[in-house]
């Protein structure tokens, strides 16, 4: 009898207190409680940003090619591959008797670029307009090949090279839009003044005489169309995106470059971005050496000029590699936590814990612009100087209950502290 009593009132004990320690220290308990948090920080404020890194090449801003109408026209060229030519100079000298079809071509020409040059002209018109009034991005493009017909019936078809298109971000930006089109418009100007000066020649000593100031890179002396290639002498900066990557890069993005004969980082932004898939090239080929990449697809590289802000000093050869870091994205003056301190987080918008005056957690929302390593960088949450706390249990807790914390612990630093006149450490003392 006496052991099933004391058995019965043992297990009756131990539920009682099983029971009032639920009641009193369980999650749902309305009676206050204190929470040990270990990991907490004070947050602060600072700039981020994302950067895509790419190998780039040193190109030309510019690439003109020069017609000849055909072997009769053409006397002899008067340079060769790697000279270098001022605007004006002569490159090729003329047959007297071939000058009446080359002068026709030059007038076709130069009907075409007066064509260009009032396309681009609108272009720009539009543009600034759109930027005082911040309407929207304006995108235009225009091309033009021409033919010619000579006195035997023979078409001949050129291509005066010229690009007429003008890309503007998304975000309202329009400087890079109306920087491209005065480009394109001083290009096309200084095209048709050397056409004018090629019409204005004698017809008893006629040359083909170049556009800029540049590099002969190449002639070509067999296939007609005859033709010269110059590089003009300002440089950019080639590279290329694959599919994944171009949808993240956009015209006016800034760029840090480095490389040999660049002294430090020199700035520079996104002059533009192709829609089409490269051709191959020379250059294409270099850039897969210097950056191979397992690809599916052999037609996912897209082209992207870089220009730079200012001229860099050292003279570098056309084809040199240079390193850059296009930011994608950029955040400044924002706080940044780590991703695990964030609950009913999605990737975008989610809930942080802070520390209120009363010494309480406080559930404060959070967006994140985007993530930077392990950590979010946020658009909207807790303000600079806030103390920010990560515990888990917190989420649970219908009332928020009392944190205590550690007190911050600083590692003495070993320069500072050999650095430190001795009589710092007397004051020290003496104070205490």
């Amino acid at each position: 009898m006496n052991r099933f009593y004391f058995v019965g009132l043992s297990v009756a004990v131990v539920a009682f207190l099983t029971a009032n320690g639920l009641l009193m220290f369980g999650e749902k308990s309305i009676l206050p409680k204190s929470v040990y948090v270990s990991d907490y920080e004070q947050a602060y404020t600072g700039t981020y940003t994302i950067d895509l890194f790419k190998e780039a090449l040193t190109a030309p801003q510019e690439t003109v090619d020069i017609y000849v109408q055909d072997h009769e026209a053409l006397q002899q060229w008067t340079v060769q591959e790697g000279d270098s030519v001022t605007a004006g100079s002569e490159l090729a000298v003329l047959n007297e008797a071939e000058t009446a079809d080359q002068r026709a071509v030059w007038e076709t020409q130069k009907i075409a670029l007066e064509g260009q040059r009032n396309e681009v002209s609108s272009s720009l018109a539009t543009l600034q307009q759109a930027k005082s009034s911040q309407s929207g991005p304006v995108s235009q493009d225009a091309s033009n090949n021409s033919e010619i017909t000579n006195e035997d019936g023979e078409t001949i078809e050129f291509d005066v090279n010229v690009s007429v298109g003008v890309a503007v971000p998304q975000d309202g930006s329009y400087a890079a839009g109306i920087a491209q089109a005065e480009q394109e418009l001083a290009s096309i100007e200084s095209q048709l003044a050397v056409l004018e000066a090629q019409l204005a020649q004698s017809l008893s000593n006629p040359s083909v005489i170049s556009p800029v100031d540049g590099v002969v890179s190449k002639i070509n002396r067999e296939t007609e169309p005859l033709s010269i290639e110059i590089y003009s002498n300002e440089k950019i900066f080639l590279s290329y995106v694959l599919e994944d990557e171009w949808p993240l890069v956009e015209v006016a993005d800034s760029v840090k470059i480095q490389g040999e004969g660049i002294e430090g980082i020199a700035k520079g932004t996104v002059q533009s971005v192709s829609e089409m898939p490269a051709e191959e090239s020379r250059w294409l080929e270099a850039y897969r050496e210097l950056e191979p990449q397992e690809q599916n697809n052999p037609l996912a590289y897209y082209e992207i000029r870089i220009a730079v802000e200012l001229p860099v000093e050292s003279k570098l050869p056309f084809g040199s590699n240079v390193n850059t870091a296009i930011t994608l994205e950029t955040a400044e003056n924002a706080v940044a936590l780590p991703t695990p301190w964030l609950f009913d987080y999605d990737g975008e918008v989610g809930k942080a814990h802070t520390l209120n005056i009363n010494g309480r957690p406080k559930t404060v929302p959070v967006t994140a612009e985007f993530e930077k390593g392990a950590k979010a960088v946020l658009a909207k949450g807790p303000e600079a100087g806030t103390v920010v706390i990560h515990e888990e249990k917190l989420e649970h807790f219908v009332a928020p209950p009392k944190v205590f914390m550690p007190f911050p612990s600083h590692q003495p630093d070993f320069e500072v502290a050999k650095n430190t006149d001795w009589r710092a450490y007397v004051e020290y003392l003496l104070a205490r």
